[in-house]
């Protein structure tokens, strides 16, 4: 008979996806070990790293390690809403964002390639996916050609880089001569990648909550919001394909707030936790449906 196979797909959400940790933590310690992972942004980073040594207490202290470097910190503090206290602060404050709106109107993005390529090298990753633990798969988005890119073999740390390059603020990843950004343009909670290969896929999705806007004062306001309708609307389409979705409550989490690093892990687990019996329900009941079909 052949096994049944259990897949994970890691949603994008910047320090949202770190709620990811606590969500492997969690299925781990009730056995349900994934037999296949994909992941968009964030999402393929913790995948990629939990794939490369399913051991989510390690995957913890690698990634808090990694996150406690000055590379993360400077980026943080780019975009961070937070006012300075110090004296001046909030010219401070205003400087940085005219510092980051002019920087992003003459560039191809905020952060150069060197800043990148100092920020990646602190990921502890192997060179190629052949040795991965657990199958992966990274979500990138082709921004040449205008669509969906699924890495499963080759340079993981190049294909981990493109689907985490944050469109405006982190440059192309050119690969094979196409250039590739942010998988979670096209495929956010990554379910499609790992459909036909597993049996029962769990989704994880760290969006944050629909807000409910009562009026709008400027043109770029609609626009924005208007954009952001469309990417929820696609987005929770593509989770009707998954069996079984988390959603951590990490609203009130801004993208680049590292300092949060603990309390996303801790809503991850929470939210495991509390669906972990209806978890187990559901892939009982998928894996008696399936029997006749897993004979052969």
């Amino acid at each position: 008979m052949r096994k049944f196979r259990i897949g994970v797909a890691l949603g994008g959400g910047g320090v949202r996806g770190l709620a990811h940790i606590g969500i492997l933590s969690v299925l781990e310690k009730n056995g349900i070990m994934p037999d296949a992972i994909s992941g968009s942004s964030m999402g393929a980073v913790v995948g990629a790293m939990y794939a490369a040594d399913p051991d989510s207490g390690r995957l913890r202290q690698k990634i808090e390690t990694f996150f406690s470097t000055n590379s993360i910190k400077d980026i943080s503090s780019y975009f961070s809403k937070t006012v300075p206290k110090r004296p001046f602060g909030s010219v401070l404050s205003l400087a940085k964002q005219f510092f980051i709106i002019n920087r992003a109107a003459v560039r191809p993005s905020i952060l150069t390639e060197q800043q990148v390529k100092k920020l990646f090298s602190g990921i502890p990753l192997p060179e190629n996916f052949s040795s991965l633990k657990i199958p992966f798969c990274a979500v990138a988005t082709n921004i040449g050609r205008g669509i969906e890119a699924d890495f499963r073999t080759g340079d993981l740390r190049k294909a981990v880089l493109a689907s985490a390059s944050i469109q405006g603020i982190f440059p192309p990843v050119k690969i094979d001569g196409d250039f590739f950004l942010d998988g979670g343009t096209v495929n956010s909670v990554p379910i499609s990648p790992i459909r036909e290969y597993c049996d029962f896929v769990i989704a994880c999705d760290v969006r944050p909550k629909r807000r409910i806007i009562p009026s709008f004062k400027k043109g770029l306001d609609v626009l924005a919001r208007t954009d952001a309708i469309s990417s929820y609307q696609l987005v929770d389409l593509q989770l009707k394909q998954a069996d079984f979705i988390l959603r951590p409550d990490v609203s009130g989490f801004h993208w680049a707030n590292f300092k949060r690093f603990a309390a996303c892990v801790e809503k991850g687990e929470n939210e495991a936790s509390g669906k972990i019996e209806s978890l187990r329900k559901q892939i009982r009941r998928k894996k008696i449906a399936g029997f006749a079909g897993r004979l052969f």
